[in-house]
């Protein structure tokens, strides 16, 4: 995809601009770190993740609990709000099968399916399991950026954790997921040959 063919599925999917901004950072860190290994030898396809990062988060609107998208979207229309809701039921608040089904109607099969891979526990999936590079470095960026802002692992995981689940306690399950970043910060952080 190009960078207007981009843009205007934000305008299309109503992506609210708070969540365009934090797309916009995702790919500034995704695509240096990227660029990174790829320098050091590595095969790694610097476009592919720069619009895997793009268009990660595209539906996160119909995720969030009624009117936390308006709280951070500068003037959401009655048509933003519409849409949202509508999509909601459409796609039973799964923003990432809804960017992946949005995608394929767009023609884009490699950004349909490399999408999938980009929830939260996919780095322990069987299902949607993280399986190119390009994935991985566009999952683990993500995990850096807490809304625009760039933090550290812990932080962002954290962070993300309270957001989504207050102060309920962490499952097994979740433990299991923050050691497998943690252990792919490792991995790509080797390859890149510095911090970011």
């Amino acid at each position: 995809m190009n960078l207007q063919d981009i843009y205007q599925l934000y305008k299309e999917c109503h992506t609210p601009l708070h969540v365009q901004k934090h797309m916009k950072k995702v790919a500034e860190i995704a695509t240096h770190m990227a660029k990174k290994i790829h320098e050091n030898g590595y095969k790694v396809n610097v476009k592919k993740v720069r619009d895997l990062a793009l268009i990660h988060d595209l539906m996160k609107a119909i995720v969030f609990k009624k009117n936390a998208a308006h709280t951070f979207m500068e003037n959401p229309t009655k048509k933003d709000v519409q849409m949202w809701e509508k999509w909601k039921k459409k796609y039973n608040k799964n923003d990432i099968e809804a960017t992946s089904k949005i995608l394929r109607t767009k023609k884009e099969a490699y950004l349909a399916e490399a999408v999938m891979s980009q929830q939260f526990d996919a780095i322990t999936s069987k299902k949607h399991p993280l399986k190119t590079l390009e994935e991985k470095i566009v999952y683990y960026a993500d995990k850096r950026v807490a809304h625009t802002e760039f933090v550290s692992l812990k932080n962002r995981l954290q962070e993300g954790y309270k957001r989504y689940n207050g102060n309920k306690k962490k499952s097994q399950k979740t433990k299991n997921v923050e050691l497998a970043i943690h252990m792919l910060e490792e991995e790509l952080l080797s390859m890149a040959g510095e911090k970011i």
